[in-house]
């Protein structure tokens, strides 16, 4: 059973206490397993604007699981925690994402998430991460292949066109790579020594890089 000091402490209004014991009902640690009762004590800290609770009340709400099913507030909770780097709501937006669930479907977005959650050890994040990035992968080098060979073009999500047939090259076996940088979507490849460079323009025929929109019809 959950302790008489815990349980008075969340009665007082500790958010930290209440979460404690939603976590407790929500995984049946000390208590028979109850996720109503878990929403309930998630809600109270969740009021309070504590993030961890509001991370477990939103995936509880995104499933309508011991609770009334409330999508808008799931993605707004979620997406408070998930801006906070809480590795949980990165990976569980992120999968939102991928499907459109609640949210606008965006691979781009689904992979970025995944991958940050990866990188803070959230187990399975690699493996979710890797297989949306094959997809995007796939579907980068259809629409390469499918575009006139003009310009060097990027968006701020990924590369767009290609310039010349060896650049075209390049980037679909991946020796130059589509990265956002600090300075903003860029194209990373090697200089003449081999050292991982910033391109400022096609190594082989001089076209500078262009910035459009990722809706430009070609």
């Amino acid at each position: 059973m959950v302790s008489d000091n815990l349980l008075q402490n969340a009665e007082a209004g500790d958010a930290q206490a209440q979460y404690q014991i939603g976590i407790n009902y929500l995984y049946g640690t000390d208590v028979p397993k109850d996720t109503s009762k878990a929403a309930e004590w998630f809600a109270k800290a969740s009021e309070q604007g504590f993030l961890p609770a509001r991370r477990e009340y939103a995936l509880l709400l995104a499933a309508g699981d011991g609770v009334e099913p409330d999508m808008e507030k799931a993605v707004e909770y979620l997406s408070q925690a998930a801006d906070n780097l809480d590795p949980s709501a990165l990976y569980h937006l992120g999968l939102m994402y991928e499907v459109g669930t609640g949210v606008p479907k965006d691979l781009q977005k689904a992979v970025r998430m995944l991958a940050y959650a990866a990188e803070m050890g959230y187990p399975g994040a690699d493996i979710d991460a890797e297989r949306i990035d094959k997809i995007l992968t796939e579907q980068r080098n259809r629409n390469l292949r499918a575009r006139p060979i003009l310009k060097l073009q990027i968006s701020d999500v990924d590369v767009e066109a290609a310039c010349c047939k060896r650049m075209l090259d390049c980037l679909l076996e991946q020796e130059i790579v589509f990265i956002d940088s600090y300075k903003g979507p860029a194209l990373l490849g090697e200089d003449k020594d081999g050292m991982d460079t910033v391109l400022e323009c096609c190594p082989f025929c001089g076209a500078k890089i262009e910035l459009v929109s990722h809706d430009k019809k070609y």
